[in-house]
């Protein structure tokens, strides 16, 4: 389409240039001629002598006019179809973003326990296991710790956040099934 259009407004623009002088002529002409024509129907009738040339001129000039009118209205029509389309890119880019939303469980501030169901050397390991519990049904908070045991650091995997550690242990339970995991204290490191 933009293609088209854009040939079309070529041709246009072409044929617009090539009848610019002629336009610019009858343009000329036609005044010359309305103040003639003015100055008839007043009531000091005056003459006005124009040349045969400048008569075939101005006729010439006004069928081509006559010629283009089409082409012209045309690509008003364009230019306001353009126009039309135009803004509505400008709203459609105007408009805001959808936010984004976190599905994650809210973090409990008062939190002080959590259950940890792993603990890796490898950084890469522990991202794997991250997206298995996120991608899981699991609807609890995903969180890590970060510690140095022996010159070696260990990635913890947690999940939940529990103010007690009875609730903890519940969770451990009906983890339970699937995973080995114990009751250990909170670290506030979510994960998204």
């Amino acid at each position: 389409m933009a293609v088209k259009i854009a040939l079309t407004l070529t041709h246009i623009n072409n044929i617009l240039m090539l009848h610019y002088k002629d336009f610019l002529a009858t343009l000329v002409l036609g005044f010359a001629l309305a103040n003639s024509a003015h100055a008839l129907a007043t009531a000091q009738k005056q003459a006005v002598l124009i040349k045969k040339d400048d008569l075939a001129v101005l006729k010439e000039s006004a069928q081509q006019w006559q010629q283009t009118k089409p082409q012209l209205e045309r690509l008003l029509k364009l230019e306001s179809e353009l126009q039309r389309t135009v803004d509505k890119l400008k709203q459609l880019n105007a408009q805001p973003k959808p936010q984004q939303t976190n599905h994650l469980a809210v973090v409990n501030t008062n939190a002080l326990f959590a259950v940890q169901v792993g603990a890796y050397k490898n950084k890469a390991v522990l991202e794997a296991a991250i997206k298995q519990f996120q991608s899981a049904s699991n609807k609890l908070e995903v969180n890590t710790e970060q510690v140095l045991i022996d010159q070696h650091t260990f990635y913890r995997l947690k999940l939940g956040a529990f103010k007690t550690k009875e609730a903890a242990k519940d969770a451990c339970k009906s983890l339970i099934n699937n995973n080995t995991c114990f009751v250990t204290y909170y670290v506030k490191t979510p994960q998204s």
